[in-house]
């Protein structure tokens, strides 16, 4: 990081990319990426601590699909489809919670921690039921996070998926933190749209530069690969004054600002030590619409008011910024498209991270990488 502040220039590519702006808003390429990323990769659920203790439960529509995430009594976090085996209602209401069992409000049937039907009211006037559960996804956990696959029976191989992306977020040792209670929900445009800001250090002195900004050194970000999923160093401008002084009395979090990038939705901003915010893009419900749900985590406890009122001091500060700030520019991209559908964008050389994400894209819905001139 020291070096590329040196030079002036941050991590290059080869090439630049031209992306055609079709791939934004084209209606089938959307269902590609819906059907063959979303219903097909593993997609971070939930981090450890948020489902620590059996029977602690998250629930979320994503892509189409309801889930829930609970922690079983023998400890396992698995992943189910939210939908009553009886006649479709949402089992678990969207948000997190603690359950020991978990009954349908529509006609009160009832599962266990590990998903398995456990009462039937009035049964003996029912009849044959030959369902046994909810519908399970496959899960695995890794590194403090929970991951599941959206398409129930698919193979998942989590350790071949994250790489060396897994010692990358153990470095973050998510295990440590505290959820805050409150969570933030924004809408944004397509959801690579959005994503491209989460990946860009480009932007960071110039859209953001009456506050998160201006502790940055722009544009000399360094960029670690681990197949598609990426970790991103910012500069902070701490680090030029560090250069003289051993590197093992750096202040390291004070030097740079991290953001771990888990495809295709997750981005994790924070280092070791310090807060953390996870945001989480949910495509749709149309190509051009996308929301962000936020949600921050503390290092210590959040149990007393002090503690309650600077985490939602961080809150409502990056709700700000990626909502009034960011989001605002990626929705009036998304509403400028069809006046430049037939152009291509630009992902310059230094915009490492975002020309990946496109790349990965293109593969997995076997789309035309964009190409390089």
């Amino acid at each position: 990081m020291l070096a590329n502040v040196e030079r002036e220039s941050g991590d290059l590519t080869a090439d630049v990319m031209h992306l055609p702006v079709s791939r934004y808003r084209d209606v089938a390429q959307w269902r590609r990426e819906i059907e063959e990323i979303y219903h097909r990769v593993p997609l971070v659920m939930a981090l450890s601590v948020d489902i620590p203790r059996p029977g602690d439960l998250t629930a979320f529509e994503i892509a189409e699909r309801p889930v829930v995430t609970i922690r079983g009594e023998d400890g396992v976090a698995r992943a189910f489809l939210n939908v009553c085996r009886h006649r479709g209602a949402r089992v678990v209401p969207t948000g997190f919670g603690h359950e020991r069992r978990l009954t349908c409000p529509y006609h009160s049937w009832v599962y266990d921690t590990c998903g398995s039907l456990v009462g039937v009211t009035q049964r003996e006037l029912f009849g044959e039921i030959d369902v046994s559960g909810l519908i399970e996804l496959p899960t695995a956990e890794r590194a403090g996070l929970v991951f599941a696959v959206l398409t129930p029976g698919a193979a998942m191989d989590i350790d071949d998926w994250l790489g060396d992306m897994a010692g990358a977020l153990e470095m973050l040792e998510l295990g440590t933190m505290h959820r805050f209670e409150t969570t933030t929900e924004l809408e944004s445009g397509n959801w690579k749209t959005t994503a491209d800001g989460y990946l860009d250090g480009y932007h960071i002195g110039y859209l953001h530069r009456n506050n998160i900004g201006l502790k940055s050194i722009t544009n000399r970000n360094t960029y670690d690969l681990f197949g598609p999923h990426v970790r991103i160093g910012f500069a902070n401008k701490p680090i030029v004054g560090m250069k003289d002084t051993p590197i093992d009395d750096w202040d390291l979090p004070e030097a740079m600002s991290l953001v771990h990038y888990v495809f295709p939705n997750i981005s994790l901003s924070g280092q070791p030590g310090r807060p953390m915010m996870m945001s989480r893009m949910m495509p749709g419900p149309t190509v051009n619409r996308s929301t962000v749900m936020q949600y921050h985590y503390s290092r210590t406890p959040i149990d007393t008011d002090t503690a309650r009122e600077a985490m939602e001091a961080r809150r409502a500060l990056y709700a700000a910024v990626t909502g009034d700030e960011d989001f605002v520019t990626v929705l009036g991209i998304n509403d400028s498209l069809s006046a430049v559908s037939e152009e291509s964008f630009l992902f310059g050389r230094n915009e490492t991270g975002n020309q990946n994400l496109h790349s990965w894209v293109a593969k997995l819905t076997g789309a035309e990488v964009g190409s390089a001139r």
